[in-house]
Formats: C-alpha cells, sequence, structure tokens
C-alpha cells in the first residue's frame, strides 16, 4: 500500500511537468492596404474560443494553446486559417475575395455566391435597413435597390406598396412574395428590423422561375438573426423621436373665404368679412406625433448549440389626434448541431399590434370645412355637422365637423402574427445533402366600433333635440369583427454540391412544397349598448335584433415540384436551368396546373487570362435570361344567384317566385403569365472600389386578368374577369457604388441607382373588353380609365386649355360637337414615375460616422382629390383666392368663384415630381475602457425626411392604393411625416 500511495504522489508531482501551458493571444487583423479591419471573426478551431475585433482591428484569445488552429472570417475577404506558435503577438493580413461581389446571396430554397449567379438580385444589409428607424424593414430600404419603388405612408402601423419592375397587373394583385426564414407570406410588417441580417431581392426569371405561380411580382427574402458561438453578446438599441407634417398646405382663411364665397354666390352681403372664427382645422386634428421603439437581443452558443433571441417594443403617436400604434415582437432562433452530418434548427416569432385607428376621410373635412365656423359653439358643443357661420344661421355646405368626427370615432383593433420555421439537415455523403423544413403562420385579429348614433345625431345641428330622435333608432352600435387565418408550407429537397477535376462545377436542387391556407371570418352586431366602454361587449344591449355575419374562406392548396441547376466551367462560363410545375386547388379542372422555367446564363470576363492580371478590372460579368412566371393572386369569379324576379304563371295567373343565375363564369381563369427577358452586366474596378449593376429588362404579362362584358344575347349580364390583356414593362436599372479607405482614420463611400420603366396595356385579346373606369372622388366623377395603348392607372381626363371671358374653364372639344362630356377626355399619363432613384452618401472618421439618403421620382403625375371634390361652399386654398378671376384681375390660371361640382379635368392634375433628404445621420461611438463592462456604445442623431423639393400643391405626392382606386389621387390620404431621432446602441 505504501508502494502504491507513493507512485500515486510521484505521478500528481511530475504530470504537471508534461501537462501543456495555455496561454493569451493578442493581435491585429489587417487588409492588404494595411488597414484595420473592425468585426472580423477569430475562432479557435474545436475550441470555445471566439472574439470579434474592436475597432482598430484588435482581438485577444484566452486559454489557448501551441499548436491550435484560429480561424479569421470576415465579409468579402477570403477565410483564413493560422497556427499558434511561441509567440504572443500575431499581426495578420487577409487577402479579399475576388470581389465583393462574391459575397454569398440567399436565392429561392438555397444560396448561391454572388458572382455565380445569372439572375438579377440585389442585397440590402442590415444596416442599410437599420439606418433609417422604421416602422417595417420596406420603408427603410426606399431608393436602396434599382427596380424597387417603394411608396410608404406617413399613416402609424401602415405598410407600403412595393412594385418590382413595375406595375404588371390591375387586379391580380402588386405586392411581392416574402419568404421569412422559409414562410412564404404576405407581408412583413410582423419583423423587427433589428431581427433581420440579410434582405435578399429577387427579380428577374432566372432567380424568380424556382417560385413558379407565386413569382410574377418578384420575391423578397428574409432572413433573421442566428446565434454565434463564443462569447455570449448582448445588444439594447433604443431611440425616440419626434414627428410632424412634411408639407403643409395654406388654406384660405376667414375674410378670403367670406369674399371668395359671396363672388361665387353673386352677392356681396352674405357673408361678412369680419367673421368672429378663423378656425385652421388642420391644426384642430393634428398634433406633434411620437415614436419610440426599444430593442433587446441576446446571441450565445457553443459548438453544437448557438442561440439567438430578441424583444422589441415599437410605439407611435401618428399626427393625426388619437392615432396610436404599438408593437410587441419576440424571437428566438435556435441551431443544433447534433452531429458532423446532422443539423436541427427553428425559428419561432411573436407579433402582438395594438392599434387605435381613425379614419382618414377628417384630413379630406379639413380641407374643405370653411374657416368661419368653430369647432364648438360658445356654449360648449360642437358646431354643427355642416357649415354653419358664426353670424348667419343655416347651413351652406355639406361639410363635416372633423374634430366632432375624431371624437366620435371609437375603434380598436388588435392582431396577434405568430411564425414559426423547423428544418432538418442531413449530408448524406460530403456532396449531397437533403433539407426538410415546416413552416406556419398564424393570425388572430380583432377590431371592435362603437358608434354613439345619438349623439352624433345631436352634434349634427344644433336645433335637434332628443325628442326628434327616432325612437326606432338605435342609440349606440358596437361592432365586433374577429378573423383568424393560418396558412403553412413543407418543402422537402436535395442539394447536389459537386466539382470534377475542380473545372467542372454543379449544383442541384430537387424537391417538393406543399402549401395550405384558410380562415374565417365573424361579424356581430348589437344596438343599444351602454355608453361605458366597460361595457362594450356582444352581450349587452338589446338582445333583438342582433345581426351577425360568419364567412369560412375557402381552403387553398397547393402542390409544386421544382429543380434547378446551376452549373459553370472554371468560374467562368455559367449556366442556370429551372422549371417548377404548380397545381392549385383554387381553379378549376383543366386549369390547375402550371410549368414555369428559366435559363440563365453568364461570363465572368474577369477569370480569362487576358484580363486576369488587369490593375484596373477586378471583376467583370455579363449575364442574360429569360423564363416564365406565375400570379396566383387573380380575383375568383364568384357565382350569384338572383332572386325577386317574380312571375305570374299557371291558369289562374298566380305570382310565382323566380330566380336565376345572371353572371358569366369563366371555368379557365387561372393565374397570370409573365414571359421576361433580362441582360445585365456587373462589375468592379481599381480592386473594386467602383462598383455596380446595368441591367435591362423586358416583361410582358400575357394573361393579364381583365373584365369583360358579355352581350346580353348571351343571357347573362354584367361584367366578368379573364384572361384578356398583355401588359408590358420595359426598363433599364443602372446601380453604382463607389468607396475608399482614404487612411486609418477615415474612409467613406458614395452609391446611386436609378431606373428607367415604361408601362403599357400593349394589346386587348378580348373583344368584349369592358374599358374600366375608376379613381372615382366621390362627388360623380371618375378619373381614370383601363385602354389599350397607355399606361394601367392612367388619368382620363377633359383638357383645360385656358379660362374664358366670364371666368370659367375652356375645355378642349375633342371631337367639335359643341358639347363637352366623355368623349372628349383625353389620356395625360400615370401615376407610376418612368424614373425612380436613390442616392447615399457615407462617412467614417476615427470614432464619428455621418450617413446622408436621398430618393425621388420623375415623369407621372398626381390628381388633386380633395381640391376637386367640392359640392359648394367648401373653403379654398389661399392660392386659388390670391389668383382668382374676377372682372378686375383676368386670370388665366384660376377660374372665376364658383359652387357647381367640377368637372374631372387636367386643371386638378399636377406634376407628381419630387426630390426628397430621406434620411440624415451623425453617430458617435463612446471611447470605452478595453476590459470594461460595455463591449460598444453609439449615440446617435436621425433627422427622416427633413427636405423635400416637390411641384405637387398638396400634403405628398407619394399617395399608394389601387391603381384604378385612389393610387395618385390625394384624396384622404395621410400627409407625409417627417421626424428627428436620437438614439444609443450598447453591446455588452
Amino acid at each position: 500500500m505504501k508502494n502504491y500511495l507513493l507512485v500515486i504522489f510521484a505521478f500528481l508531482i511530475i504530470h504537471p511537468a508534461f501537462a501543456q501551458v495555455t496561454k493569451t493571444i493578442t493581435g491585429q487583423i489587417l487588409d492588404p492596404q494595411g488597414m484595420p479591419l473592425p468585426g472580423a471573426e477569430v475562432k479557435v478551431i474545436d475550441k470555445n474560443i471566439f472574439d470579434i475585433t474592436d475597432f482598430d482591428g484588435n482581438f485577444t484569445l484566452e486559454g489557448v494553446e501551441v499548436g491550435d488552429t484560429f480561424r479569421v472570417t470576415f465579409l468579402g475577404f477570403e477565410p483564413q486559417e493560422f497556427t499558434i506558435s511561441d509567440q504572443n503577438e500575431y499581426i495578420l493580413t487577409l487577402q479579399q475575395s475576388a470581389a465583393e461581389l462574391s459575397e454569398v446571396v440567399v436565392v429561392g430554397y438555397g444560396t448561391q455566391r454572388k458572382q455565380d449567379l445569372t439572375g438579377s438580385i440585389s442585397q440590402i444589409t442590415p444596416d442599410e435597413i437599420t439606418r433609417q428607424p422604421a416602422t417595417t424593414a420596406t420603408q427603410s430600404i426606399q431608393g436602396r435597390a434599382a427596380g424597387v419603388q417603394i411608396t410608404p405612408s406617413g399613416a402609424p402601423g401602415s405598410s407600403p406598396d412595393v412594385f418590382i419592375r413595375g406595375l404588371g397587373t390591375a387586379f391580380g394583385g402588386q405586392n411581392p412574395l416574402y419568404v421569412v426564414d422559409g414562410i412564404l407570406t404576405d407581408n412583413i410588417d410582423n419583423i423587427n428590423p433589428n431581427d433581420i441580417v440579410s434582405m435578399d431581392i429577387l427579380k428577374d426569371a432566372s432567380s424568380l422561375a424556382i417560385y413558379g405561380n407565386r413569382g410574377a411580382n418578384g420575391v423578397i427574402i428574409v432572413n433573421t438573426r442566428k446565434g454565434k458561438s463564443g462569447v455570449m453578446e448582448i445588444k439594447i438599441d433604443t431611440y425616440y423621436g419626434i414627428k410632424s407634417e412634411m408639407e403643409k398646405v395654406d388654406m384660405a382663411d376667414s375674410r378670403s373665404f367670406a369674399i371668395y364665397s359671396n363672388e361665387a354666390l353673386g352677392v356681396t352681403d352674405r357673408f361678412s368679412e369680419n367673421q368672429q372664427y378663423n378656425t385652421d382645422w388642420f391644426e384642430e386634428i393634428t398634433r406633434t406625433g411620437t415614436v419610440n421603439s426599444t430593442n433587446l437581443s441576446l446571441s450565445a452558443g457553443g459548438d453544437n448549440v448557438r442561440t439567438f433571441f430578441s424583444s422589441g417594443y415599437f410605439e407611435e403617436e401618428g399626427l393625426l389626434k388619437g392615432n396610436d400604434f404599438n408593437r410587441l415582437t419576440l424571437r428566438s432562433n435556435t441551431d443544433f448541431e447534433l452531429s458532423e452530418k446532422i443539423g436541427l434548427s427553428y425559428q419561432a416569432s411573436a407579433s402582438l399590434t395594438d392599434e387605435t385607428p381613425k379614419r382618414f376621410t377628417v384630413f379630406n373635412t379639413a380641407y374643405k370645412q370653411a374657416p368661419i365656423v368653430p369647432v364648438r359653439y360658445a356654449d360648449g358643443p360642437f358646431a354643427g355637422a355642416y357649415g354653419v357661420s358664426a353670424d348667419e344661421t343655416g347651413s351652406f355646405n355639406n361639410v363635416g365637423n372633423p374634430v366632432r368626427d375624431l371624437d366620435y370615432d371609437n375603434q380598436k383593433a388588435k392582431n396577434l402574427r405568430l411564425q414559426g420555421t423547423f428544418t432538418f439537415d442531413y449530408e448524406i455523403v460530403e456532396w449531397l445533402s437533403f433539407t426538410s423544413r415546416f413552416g406556419i403562420e398564424s393570425e388572430n385579429y380583432r377590431y371592435r366600433n362603437f358608434t354613439n348614433n345619438l349623439e352624433l345625431y345631436l352634434t349634427g345641428d344644433p336645433t335637434r333635440t332628443r325628442a326628434g330622435y327616432s325612437s326606432e333608432a338605435p342609440k349606440t352600435t358596437l361592432t365586433i369583427t374577429k378573423r383568424n387565418s393560418y396558412k403553412w408550407v413543407l418543402d422537402n429537397f436535395f442539394t447536389m454540391d459537386h466539382s470534377i477535376n475542380e473545372l467542372h462545377n454543379f449544383k442541384l436542387t430537387l424537391g417538393t412544397t406543399v402549401e395550405e391556407r384558410g380562415g374565417e371570418f365573424l361579424t356581430g352586431i348589437r344596438r343599444n349598448v351602454p355608453i361605458d366602454s366597460d361595457y362594450w361587449s356582444l352581450n349587452n344591449g338589446d338582445a333583438d335584433p342582433m345581426e351577425a355575419y360568419h364567412l369560412r374562406d375557402n381552403t387553398v392548396r397547393l402542390r409544386s415540384y421544382f429543380a434547378r441547376l446551376n452549373y459553370d466551367f472554371d468560374q467562368k462560363y455559367l449556366f442556370t436551368g429551372t422549371y417548377r410545375r404548380d397545381g392549385s386547388s383554387q381553379f378549376q379542372e383543366g386549369s390547375k396546373y402550371g410549368d414555369f422555367y428559366s435559363i440563365g446564363v453568364g461570363w465572368v470576363l474577369s477569370e480569362e487570362d487576358f484580363l486576369k492580371d488587369s490593375e484596373f478590372i477586378s471583376f467583370l460579368k455579363i449575364r442574360g435570361s429569360f423564363g416564365e412566371l406565375g400570379n396566383q393572386n387573380v380575383p375568383l369569379n364568384v357565382l350569384t344567384f338572383t332572386t325577386g324576379l317574380n312571375y305570374p304563371f299557371g291558369p289562374d295567373q298566380s305570382v310565382n317566385e323566380g330566380g336565376t343565375i345572371d353572371k358569366l363564369i369563366n371555368p379557365n381563369l387561372s393565374w397570370e403569365t409573365t414571359e421576361e427577358f433580362d441582360v445585365g452586366i456587373e462589375f468592379g474596378f481599381l480592386d473594386d472600389k467602383l462598383s455596380g449593376e446595368i441591367d435591362y429588362y423586358n416583361r410582358l404579362n400575357r394573361d393579364a386578368i381583365l373584365p369583360v362584358e358579355v352581350p346580353d344575347a348571351f343571357g347573362y349580364s354584367g361584367v366578368t374577369l379573364t384572361p384578356a390583356g398583355q401588359v408590358r414593362n420595359e426598363g433599364l436599372e443602372i446601380a453604382l457604388n463607389w468607396k475608399d479607405q482614404v487612411n486609418e482614420d477615415f474612409s467613406y463611400q458614395i452609391g446611386g441607382n436609378i431606373t428607367f420603366n415604361t408601362n403599357e396595356l400593349e394589346k386587348v385579346t378580348n373583344p368584349f373588353f369592358a374599358e374600366n373606369t375608376g379613381g372615382s372622388i366621390g362627388n360623380g366623377q371618375i378619373t381614370k380609365k383601363v385602354v389599350e395603348g397607355e399606361p394601367l392607372g392612367s388619368f382620363w381626363l377633359l383638357d383645360v386649355t385656358g379660362i374664358d371671358d366670364e371666368g370659367n374653364f375652356i375645355y378642349d372639344d375633342v371631337n367639335d360637337d359643341g358639347t363637352i362630356n366623355d368623349d372628349d377626355k383625353k389620356f395625360f399619363g400615370s401615376y407610376a414615375p418612368k424614373n425612380f432613384y436613390g442616392l447615399n452618401f457615407s462617412a467614417d472618421y476615427k470614432s464619428w460616422d455621418f450617413n446622408i439618403d436621398a430618393y425621388g421620382n420623375y415623369g407621372n403625375v398626381v390628381y388633386n382629390g380633395k381640391k376637386a371634390q367640392r359640392f359648394g361652399g367648401e373653403n379654398i386654398e389661399q392660392d386659388v383666392f390670391d389668383n382668382r378671376w374676377t372682372p378686375q384681375n383676368n386670370s388665366n390660371t384660376e377660374p372665376a368663384p364658383s359652387n357647381d361640382v367640377p368637372l374631372s379635368s387636367s386643371y386638378f392634375l399636377e406634376s407628381g415630381d419630387f426630390f426628397r433628404i430621406n434620411n440624415i445621420t451623425i453617430g458617435y461611438s463612446i471611447p470605452l475602457e478595453e476590459n470594461g463592462y460595455f463591449k460598444d456604445a453609439r449615440i446617435y442623431l436621425t433627422a427622416q425626411n427633413p427636405l423635400i423639393s416637390q411641384d405637387f400643391s398638396g400634403f405628398t405626392p407619394e399617395l399608394p392604393g389601387d391603381p384604378l382606386g385612389l393610387a395618385g389621387v390625394e384624396l384622404d390620404a395621410y400627409p407625409a411625416v417627417k421626424s428627428f431621432i436620437i438614439g444609443l446602441n450598447i453591446s455588452l
């Protein structure tokens, strides 16, 4: 026993001498020019030892051993591995990739190096998204990608319109498909912009054909952040800002209104010029809005498990009083490496929004109501719903009181949206892998509206009394709506990535996908519910009558098969072939399935011997593609049965109830099909200091859904929808970027893009095409028409050629028949711009950073609908009053005062051209102690939309909406807003 203990004691003493000694090393990561690379990832292979280089490119690794290998990675540079020797300090230089264009981008069902793409894809970085704080990421990237037109609204919680390469359809929905961590969805309003790690915008057939009947309007792929191995990282991002209207319309004051109205009536004493009130109605309904956001994220992980968690709270008080929006988001993304071949991951998110909507019609009401009308009478109650001056009795217009309308507008909306993706990856062999991914989305929406009918009646006219209110009419009405919806998608696909002799490189993707979506809608209405909001429930109020409406959506199922082959020879000659077959349950037999395909080719000239050693050209590629895409978001015809067609029948001629089907259904109605040709060039010059892309595209929707009106001889009436037209978009995209590291302290970047696009309903293929009119402004006048040879959304108006000797408009009598009517209307272009562009500049000097972004468009027109919606007695703009025609001032621009309903004409049409500074940000990174509690801290100031140059006299020339509705028409539109924000970013 003694000998045994002695041996153990000797071993314990001697063993440390043979143990490997650990140590701490430090170093600096540089680029080939000797400039430090902040943010490079340094990780010891097979050990949980990890660091990120600081602003000066420095890193520290503790607990390493001689012989360990660490790997350094940085975007745009080749990953490199270094072995630890006896030395303790390392200065290491990374080599640039062939070009930044070789960075990895996300494509459908996989990833590719950008230099290997044959399609057109724009990539948006996280910094570009978060640089301009906004409710949704799509609002932040306006002007950042060529070919992508984003039209926002200033309303809290609103979604912008997003068009990729023009407007290709009138009735089939225009917004793109979003793919968030594999979930196919209609928008990304529920995604916290701080959680996004990449956004890839697929624009041409070569990149889109993999999505088949979902791809015609473009696809935006969004990937959210994931956890990283190494030290836990905590980030806090918070900001606060104030908002106000960007442009204000100068309305006539009380004296001007009185003079104008007297002249319109042909009298001199109807309204006194000395009015008691001079109400600024816009000021009465608006306020200084606020916005604040706080986001907390945590990233951590080891070699086998990595996780990311975030929570965010966004709150906005809108420009319109009482119009509030707030959103809480939660996200958890986790990756598991079960073995060298098997991986599991999940991404789960929840978004809860709480909104107090207000009717935007109050903006139009505030514009039109006379300044001589007070908000309230002297004794306290609201002024009447119709114009009643302080020194007159009786109403003189039909304009409501917008303050009263806001006060009695009791709406509330809440929405819970859940998303989850579960992914299984299996590496069968080194060159072959299998992926199974299931994504699900659920949405639960609840809406409440309480209307105080009695109070609205009493405040509509000061002479009204409770006794005059009908005993049968409800005193209050409560409406509650609930909508539940779901969608899920299951993808299963194989990916083969193989090389032969390092010359022939193949990547083959084969798979299937199944989708399903459905939902239901339930509305209940209860009358005479108590006024106290604590009792706003369908259980209260009168039991009879109780109204309830239930609608169940059709369950829509899609089944698809897809294949894509990427091939390159020696990274010089590129080929991509894609095929997808889609089947949808919502179409009739014979029209359920569609086949979509694309072919793309490319040539990387910079890899050829004659350019490989060029000092000027660092990267040069030309590419082209052609293919067919689909749009399944078409409105389906609904078969209706008309009753009430009673007819005397039989010997006694008794009246019998009759009914019939009076609509025609097209059984061949299916998705719209778009074919597209694209050719592009990508380049990098002077070691990629100058880089860019130029694309020409030609898109033809050859099955555009349009209305047709079948002759009565067919036994049907009305309009039905069918593939009846061809819509073409043709354009050019140019994107350029220059960046330079001047010295160790200063670097800068200048970028810009411009898009030229022409749109036309090129051909109508059905002889019964019903030339659709639209753009109604609510006073019997329409502004738009769909017709062959014109762009979609074109304005169709009378042409005002001057003012006559009595101050009336002179209209162009096109057919010279002496009568002005619809036969004399002309087309004046579309609300969609022919050109839009973005500019950006950023610079870093020591601890300071600065950037400025701008956006603009030209070549479109917008309609001043609020100015045109007159019935008589409304207010006018001060400019209209100052320049009006009078016998003493024979104006040739403004007519004489009138209370007639104006005809829709070019007088109300204005240029939509504008140039706006979207964002100015200046930030300062606070110097911190090297081993302190905080890793990074940055404070910044941002001005959003601080300056705009516009020709339009209204609130904003950016007017989203339905192409045949109020898109491009300022009526009930939310004014554009500007914001001033202070923010703080902290890393722990």
